[in-house]
């Protein structure tokens, strides 16, 4: 990737790893992707393998039995649960188990080899991914959202930039009516109560995201960045989304990041979610016509500003602010994305959902069904109006999808 200055991107993730409608609802997809249906025919795609349209997508082998072992992100982790089940129908030798552990389980079963594949909201960097024989595959497009517990005011889309998200995490942020906030949030009767900001408290790619968001966002920020980080005391941890969910709703007057794939259960326990601030809002504080609400339409666009910084064959890349050069400046009240003429409602915490596999399989024969699997989920498994649109989650672009058929020829099958 280009070099860019080392505040402004995140780490890669063998670092991190190591230690410890919107209210303006239109604009560009992601390269017109985003309302496509991403269905490919791949005949002899190297490897040895080839995917048929035909059966809705059943591939050419067959075997009296296959287990497919999956664990990680509980982000991702929905989805896998609708195209485990969905593929099984197609293919009724094949079984697909999916583990809700976190992203850092993920990483280390598939650095371990104990599981076929490792979900995960936080790339590898292709230097780690070779040391432990891994490749990136993404398979979707996510986001995620902070919601809120607050009496009367749930149903209210509160306006919050980076800024002041960060430094309600960070400590410097401690009420509700709090001037910054107030400041955004115009005639609105914010509460003087203390604010009780939630955290996972297991290796998590949400927590990659979301500390990565607020590195990015205040350049005061205290507690670097991963998918485990140093919170403060009085912030109370709970396990995986589902965790954070049920959280949120027994805490009164807290705060929490939770992956979009969990925004029906949340909006089902009455919580309410946060518009957040691009770097006009950032800057000023006030003016509500730059916070945006997570909309298809705005998660593609801020997609589509991350997705410039690709540089192949590598798919990793961080999608958090458009990726940067999107997010500058890092001064208090100026972090955020920066909008653009064909993308100028960019939603800030945008993701690439990744599968990581290996690339030397003790099992070449077995091999061969994880790499069909994938290879189902990139093209039927990523056609938007499906599976996908129960999770929230956006498909691919054509490009990402080339670089992920790509990566899958590094991978030894057999028949």
């Amino acid at each position: 990737m280009n070099a860019i200055d080392d505040r402004k991107t995140p780490p890669p993730i063998d670092e991190l790893t190591r230690r410890g409608t919107s209210k303006r609802g239109s604009g560009v997809s992601v390269a017109a992707a985003v309302a496509l249906a991403v269905v490919l025919l791949l005949v002899g795609f190297g490897g040895g393998y080839a995917l048929e349209k035909s059966y809705g997508g059943s591939t050419t082998s067959s075997a009296s039995s296959v287990a497919i072992t999956e664990t990680g992100s509980t982000l991702i982790a929905p989805v896998m649960s609708l195209w485990g089940p969905n593929y099984t129908a197609l293919h009724p030798n094949v079984a697909v188990s999916v583990g809700f552990t976190g992203s850092g389980t993920g990483i280390s079963s598939a650095e371990s080899g104990t599981v076929d594949i490792g979900g995960t909201d936080a790339y590898l960097t292709p230097a780690t991914a070779a040391q432990y024989n891994l490749i990136n595959v993404p398979v979707a497009i996510s986001a995620q959202l902070v919601f809120y517990n607050l009496p009367g005011l749930n149903q209210v889309h509160l306006n919050l930039n980076g800024t002041v998200v960060a430094m309600i995490y960070g400590g410097a942020i401690t009420t509700w009516n709090n001037p910054l906030i107030q400041a955004a949030n115009p005639g609105v009767k914010l509460p003087d109560q203390t604010i009780i900001p939630l955290h996972r408290s297991d290796g998590s790619g949400d927590t990659f995201m979301f500390s990565s968001f607020c590195y990015l966002s205040w350049k005061g920020w205290p507690n670097g960045y991963g998918t485990t980080v140093k919170w403060l005391a009085s912030s109370p941890g709970y396990n995986g989304n589902g965790g954070m969910v049920s959280g949120l709703q027994n805490t009164q007057y807290g705060i929490a990041y939770i992956g979009i794939s969990y925004e029906t259960e949340a909006l089902g326990y009455g919580l309410g979610y946060a518009a957040l601030g691009d770097n006009l809002a950032n800057a000023n504080g006030t003016n509500p016509a730059n916070y945006i609400l997570p909309s298809a339409t705005n998660i593609s666009q801020d997609a589509n500003l991350g997705l410039l910084n690709l540089d192949p064959p590598s798919v990793a890349v961080s999608l958090i602010l458009g990726g940067v050069p999107g997010a500058t400046n890092l001064q208090l009240g100026a972090g955020g994305t920066n909008p653009s003429v064909a993308d100028p409602t960019p939603y800030p915490i945008v993701n690439l959902e990744y599968l990581l596999i290996s690339t030397h399989p003790a099992n070449p024969s077995h091999q061969r069904y994880v790499v069909e699997f994938i290879q189902w989920i990139l093209s039927y498994g990523n056609e938007p109006g499906k599976q996908l649109s129960a999770v929230s989650f956006l498909p691919l672009t054509p490009t990402v999808v080339g670089y992920d058929m790509e990566a899958l020829q590094q991978v030894p099958v057999s028949s």
